[in-house]
């Protein structure tokens, strides 16, 4: 086994547990899915938070295949990226704010959330599953993790010195982004080839329990974030990294 794949299996394993509560501790599956919706809200918070720090103005030229929702391929970029910011001093060990930073935040954070909220609306149940005791301490424990690491490789090597608020806010953005894309087509796909499976089955005479569907419906969910996980540790780690890692690897037209 490679160093890489070696490196990257504690991840394998913290996020193939969930799939053995599903399985044997009979975890519902809507449980799983709140935890995973709580770290991409956490995340959201968290890189938005950072963001206010980013000392690199907005650059567009040059950028290709991402762009968040108050920005696009052909926006003229507003007076305040082309001349001196005013950072505004905090008191502590942190960096100064920017708060040229703050309307891109703002509007990044309302249409993150905006699209954060569909599922909830869709499946309600969900909603007292995110607000139960566990998984409010599990939401705590990612809030905290996020932050330990946006300290020790975004303010302790000085990454705010050098990258913009489009760059820290692409991170969660692009979660998102493939969260959603991928439960589309786990739906369209997925969802469709298991209801023409589970008919052929019921006309065989098979009867397949609510809760084997339910494994099947979380082992999906599960994989998808594990290809996740996987992209943004090739994005990390990899000189060159694959298709996958790429998609998780923000641009940086301003570098």
């Amino acid at each position: 086994m490679s160093s890489s794949r070696r490196a990257f299996l504690p991840t394998l394993v913290a996020n193939a547990l969930p799939l053995v509560g599903i399985a044997l501790l009979d975890w519902r599956v809507a449980e799983v899915l709140a935890v995973y919706w709580l770290e991409l809200a956490t995340a959201f918070l968290a890189y938005g938070a950072a963001a206010l720090f980013a000392a690199r103005p907005v650059v567009l030229e040059g950028r290709e295949a991402f762009f968040l929702p108050a920005v696009g391929r052909n926006t003229e970029r507003a007076p305040k990226w082309e001349c001196e910011p005013s950072p505004v001093d905090v008191p502590g060990p942190l960096p100064p704010i920017y708060p040229r930073n703050g309307r891109l935040v703002a509007a990044t954070l309302f249409w993150g959330f905006g699209l954060l909220a569909v599922p909830l609306i869709a499946a309600p149940e969900a909603v007292d599953a995110a607000l139960s005791l566990p998984l409010l301490g599990t939401t705590a424990t990612m809030l905290g993790a996020h932050v330990l690491d946006l300290r020790r490789e975004f303010f302790d090597e000085g990454q705010y010195e050098e990258r913009s608020a489009h760059t820290v806010l692409e991170v969660p953005g692009r979660l998102l982004a493939f969260a959603s894309i991928y439960v589309a087509l786990a739906a369209a796909v997925g969802g469709g080839g298991l209801l023409f499976i589970l008919a052929l089955l019921y006309e065989a005479g098979v009867t397949v329990p609510d809760s084997d569907a339910g494994v099947l419906f979380g082992a999906s969910m599960i994989a998808g974030k594990l290809l996740a996980e996987w992209g943004r540790f090739d994005a990390a780690r990899a000189d060159e990294p694959g298709w996958l890692g790429t998609w998780f690897q923000p641009e940086k037209p301003e570098a």
